[in-house]
């Protein structure tokens, strides 16, 4: 199916042409993937390559400067004498002189992008020579000689002409011969099944041979003759004559070269950060070929009008629902949602309808995609009682249909009952329960209506849920106060059994002075420290390379690291991909922004998936998208983008920067090197992941036969039973 990119029609062919242009290598790295697997994978690849390309080349078009024909001839010239002159050029390539006109408008495109992409990295300082030796120090892995060995072995083959028997037997003959004193070398070129040089292999480092025979020689010493011992390849005795440590090669004769990495690395950080500003802006839909010139006319035409086309492109997958509104049953000191009951000042009470439910799930389930969600939040969401909930998952399942429906309910815990912990358990609700930690640290600003503390009852409704087996999160909000006890919080929810953990920064415009933060707000540096000694905590509780604890803002920036999109809407480059249902069916553009400016429709008017996709939604998306300046030149841009919108705005000193700007820096630079070897830990995981899958699918389609004892077909060296066949 043909890409549209920006209104730009690209052919398939052009996918295909890219695909033909990997292949080779690809399948030289993956060999051990199904042939359809390859294909799929590679096909992605492929896509995401002529999308950037194209994207590259439209940016390059816009610069209204011109290249100079003659460098467009000088390029010409110069591609024709690559070939061995005009005559061999058309001849070669099985083109014509009619298609000069073509080819110089293809080298000008090709010149114009490199003129861009030479105008971003223009100011890119070379990296310096403490750069590069500290470069060298932190990968000194990449810049040793491995330990090597200078073994001779004498070999005799189990075959078709020799059977394991046969094999073991002429092997003592020889070593009999040995320990009468006659030459290892000439009874290697005499009666080795592997002759000449006697039987020398030179030096090599280990991965060069199978692992049996490696675990031999180089346990050796050096002049020592082995005893018998068996491969996959027959009976051996080896001879060892020399052994080299490993050791690192010096700075001086790879300075250049690292130099050099460096700058392509700045280079390719550069042009990836610019890439993904133009994916986030990018309008990229794929249709029928008959839908594509369909849609390609209607986009010119709403051109011409000086309109832009209606673009349907985000998918419904999740619905955040306020069911009651901001109504609540405690007076959390912090709390931002408690004034927007102005907003609904026709009614004290609030409370949404059946009718409005039942129609808000039926267009879910009916425009939503294969998976689905429903976030029920608040005020305090329980406020509506179990019976609408039951109600809410009878209309799921009238609607839902083949679809998976996920629900999740942030609570404060307080009206949770052992009836309502049995329901949440029996349709698999994911709770997110707001608990800030130890009873000090909570009832600070968690507080009842009455001004009591609310953390005994919470504490009490969390066992109940976790004695049911619900699945049960820790949303704790970080203030002002509770920034004091990152150790003291993350061992209280853990100890208590509460491993997956959500923190949540507080920054609230002061209601008495506009002009600043509120004073429950966190500043920007002690949030900063409070996630660096979080994320030591979390790391420190790995077990065998894996987290025994969830911290979500962890796992999302993980996402980035590993060239995934993140979960978390504010990792990602623009926002504004799900919507907001109130009591009353209105529908807005986040739950942070219930405000009329943002108020989409109602859904009683209206389709959702139509409000997700609407002008107004775009809008408010593209606002994340507008940084200011610092952001688009920070070298953590690709893992943060600068934030959430509200958090640039809700302290009108922060001048348009995130207010944890400062915070998600000092993070980036106390945990880059620990996220990055996790990435790549986690990349060869994967790669491992998909031979194994290969193997196995190999293995079942009778394409293979490995016993629990032979050498993995993946080629890692173990035997099966301990690796694909574990």
């Amino acid at each position: 199916m043909p890409l549209i990119i920006n209104g730009e029609k690209i052919e398939n062919n052009l996918i295909e042409q890219e695909m033909n242009r990997m292949r080779p290598e690809y399948q030289s790295i993956f060999s051990e993937q199904t042939p359809d697997h390859q294909e799929k994978q590679l096909r992605e690849w492929a896509r995401e390559n002529v999308i950037e390309s194209v994207l590259l080349q439209q940016a390059a078009r816009s610069d209204p400067i011109p290249i100079p024909s003659k460098r467009i001839d000088d390029a010409f010239k110069k591609m024709l004498n690559e070939h061995g002159g005009e005559d061999k050029f058309y001849k070669s390539t099985g083109l014509t002189k009619d298609d000069e006109p073509k080819l110089k408008q293809d080298i000008e495109l090709q010149l114009r992008v490199e003129r861009l992409v030479d105008n971003l990295c223009k100011n890119i300082p070379t990296p310096s020579e403490q750069q590069a030796n500290n470069y060298y120090d932190e990968n000194i892995e990449n810049y040793t000689v491995p330990e090597q060995v200078h073994a001779a072995h004498i070999v005799k083959n189990i075959d078709s002409k020799s059977s394991a028997d046969q094999a073991k037997e002429a092997i003592l003959e020889i070593q009999n011969k040995l320990k009468s004193g006659e030459c290892f070398e000439e009874l290697a070129d005499q009666y080795s099944d592997c002759p000449g040089n006697g039987g020398d292999l030179g030096y090599f480092p280990r991965g060069q041979m199978v692992q049996a025979f490696e675990d031999v020689v180089f346990s050796m010493t050096k002049n020592e003759v082995s005893d018998v011992f068996r491969t996959e390849f027959g009976f051996h005795i080896a001879k060892v004559y020399d052994k080299k440590p490993m050791r690192p090669i010096p700075f001086e004769q790879v300075k250049t070269d690292i130099v050099k990495q460096l700058d392509e690395q700045n280079r390719n950080v550069k042009i990836e950060l610019f890439l993904d500003e133009l994916k986030a802006k990018a309008e990229v839909t794929e249709f029928m070929e008959e839908q594509a010139t369909e849609y390609v006319n209607m986009k010119m035409n709403a051109s011409k009008k000086g309109k832009p086309a209606q673009k349907i492109v985000k998918p419904l997958n999740s619905i955040l629902v306020k069911p009651a509104g901001p109504d609540c049953n405690m007076a959390c000191g912090y709390c931002f949602y408690l004034e927007k009951a102005d907003l609904f000042s026709q009614s004290k009470v609030h409370r949404m309808s059946l009718k409005i439910l039942e129609e808000m799930i039926r267009q879910v389930c009916r425009d939503g995609d294969q998976s689905v969600s429903f976030g029920w939040q608040g005020g305090e969401p329980t406020l509506m009682g179990l019976s609408f909930y039951q109600k809410a998952v009878e209309f799921q399942q009238k609607y839902g249909t083949g679809k998976t429906v996920g629900n999740g309910l942030q609570t404060n815990g307080i009206l949770i009952d052992k009836d309502w912990a049995k329901f949440l358990k029996e349709y698999n609700f994911l709770v997110g329960l707001s608990l800030d930690g130890p009873e000090p640290v909570h009832n600070h600003y968690r507080l009842m209506r009455g001004g009591n503390g609310s953390w005994d009852k919470v504490i009490d409704h969390a066992k109940l849920m976790l004695d049911e087996e619900v699945a049960v999160n820790a949303l704790t909000v970080v203030s002002d106060y509770s920034v004091q006890f990152p150790e003291e919080i993350y061992e209280f929810h853990k100890d208590l059994g509460l491993t997956y953990q959500q923190y949540i920064p507080c920054v609230e415009t002061d209601p008495h002075d506009s002009n600043k933060a509120a004073p429950f707000s966190v500043s920007p540096e002690k949030y900063g420290a409070f996630l660096c000694t979080l994320f030591d905590l979390w790391m420190n509780d790995f077990k065998d390379g894996v987290p025994t604890t969830s911290i979500r803002y962890f796992d999302s920036v993980f996402y980035s690291y590993v060239g995934m999109p993140p979960p978390e809407c504010t990792l990602l480059p623009e926002c504004g991909i799900y919507v907001v249902v109130e009591h009353d069916g209105g529908v807005y553009s986040c739950d942070f922004f219930v405000e009329p400016k943002w108020k989409l429709g109602n859904i009683m008017e209206g389709n959702l998936i139509d409000f997700l996709n609407s002008k107004k939604q775009f809008e408010f998306g593209q606002m994340k998208a507008e940084l200011p300046e610092l952001c688009k030149t920070c070298k953590w841009l690709k893992h943060c983008w600068g934030g959430c919108t509200k958090d640039r705005i809700r302290d009108p000193q922060d001048n348009n920067l995130s207010h944890f700007c400062q915070s998600y820096q000092m993070f980036f630079e106390h945990a880059d090197q620990q996220l990055l070897q996790l990435a790549d830990r986690w990349k060869r995981e994967q790669i491992q992941s998909s031979k194994r899958d290969s193997v196995m699918q190999s293995i079942q389609n009778g394409e293979i036969k490995v016993g629990r004892n032979d050498p993995c077909p993946c080629g890692s060296g173990k035997k099966f039973k301990k690796c694909c066949g574990r």
